[in-house]
């Protein structure tokens, strides 16, 4: 280990952010795709994620990406009050870790609080990210899908003014 140590430090600084950038993007490139294969798995802690996965894919299929101009602004705006939620807790995150580094003045948190908040920018990305393709919730149980596909889907006109009249 202290070899490894001793040979990053007799790197040059840009070398040492080469490394470490390559390093940040492999850890968080193998990150999603074990967050990817655990959803694919039909574990316990991956029914939040399916579900969030069908919110994003009638969000996008029948909001964003409807012709009517008022539900695509609609879903827009939800898309982007969402992936603003994953930014906003993106920098709460650095903002705690550059904290707790400034009390401790460790250089490891600076790269903990780097990474966590990489990924919420990623994870707010892939709300922006088009997912009406039904292969994005191909995981998904179909009876869930269906719930939340019926609670979120744009109610036609005629069922709308029906049920105020009611």
């Amino acid at each position: 280990m202290d070899l490894i140590f001793s040979w990053i430090e007799g790197l040059s600084p840009f070398q040492q952010s080469i490394l470490g950038s390559a390093v940040f993007a492999i850890s968080s490139w193998l990150l999603q795709k074990v967050v990817k294969k655990a959803k694919a798995s039909g574990a316990a802690f991956s029914k939040a994620y399916s579900e969030i996965d069908v919110h994003k894919h009638v969000l996008h299929k029948e909001y964003i990406r409807s012709g009517n101009i008022q539900l695509a602004s609609y879903g827009a705006s939800i898309a982007m009050l969402l992936a603003a939620r994953w930014v906003m807790l993106g920098i709460l995150i650095m903002v705690f870790f550059f904290g707790i580094n400034s009390l401790l003045q460790a250089d490891w948190l600076y790269v903990a609080a780097a990474w966590f908040a990489f990924n919420c920018m990623l994870e707010a990305r892939n709300w922006l990210k088009d997912s009406s393709n039904p292969e994005t919730i191909s995981h998904v149980p179909e009876e869930t899908v269906s719930r939340i596909y019926e609670n979120l889907r744009p109610k036609p006109q005629e069922e709308l003014e029906n049920s105020e009249k009611s």
